[in-house]
């Protein structure tokens, strides 16, 4: 019999899909349509990759947590990378926020200057954004690494 915390999971793996199926066609709708190549829609996309990939994290992750738990406690190398991961993917959500609203306080208070109002200023904040939020988690996934290392050879 199915309990409230399975049920629960399921409700959430759902909201999760209905992010990703929305995500991708704003996604594709800015990529087919040559109009919508603004630096606001590239930006905008930026997110909508970003909530894609923490959303497809976060829907095997419940996956395996509520339904194949066992996984999860008897892997050693899920026990190292899954707090990585959910560390990068919640900071890439939240970094494609926060830098979306950098473009718009410098569009806004260099209204004068033309390369903040560029293509290319969006993705180099893209980029940006991605590099600082795979780096961040970085000395977490090592001390976690060597507390494993640590625990097998004291076994």
């Amino acid at each position: 019999m199915i309990d409230v915390a399975q049920v629960i999971l399921i409700i959430e793996m759902i909201i999760l899909m209905f992010i990703i199926v929305v995500a991708w066609i704003y996604i594709l709708s800015v990529i087919l349509v040559p109009r919508f190549h603004t630096v606001a829609n590239i930006l905008t996309s930026n997110v909508c990759l970003v909530g894609f990939i923490a959303a497809s994290f976060w829907i095997v992750y419940f996956a395996l947590y509520g339904f194949y738990s066992s996984i999860l406690i008897t892997s050693t190398i899920l026990c190292s990378f899954i707090p990585y991961f959910q560390i990068t993917c919640n900071c890439l959500v939240i970094y494609a926020l926060v830098m979306i609203t950098i473009n718009r306080f410098f569009v806004l208070v260099y209204t004068n200057k033309r390369f903040f109002q560029r293509q290319a200023w969006s993705i180099i904040s893209s980029v940006v954004q991605w590099i600082v939020a795979v780096i961040i988690p970085l000395p977490n996934f090592a001390g976690l690494s060597q507390v494993r290392i640590y625990d097998l050879l004291k076994c």
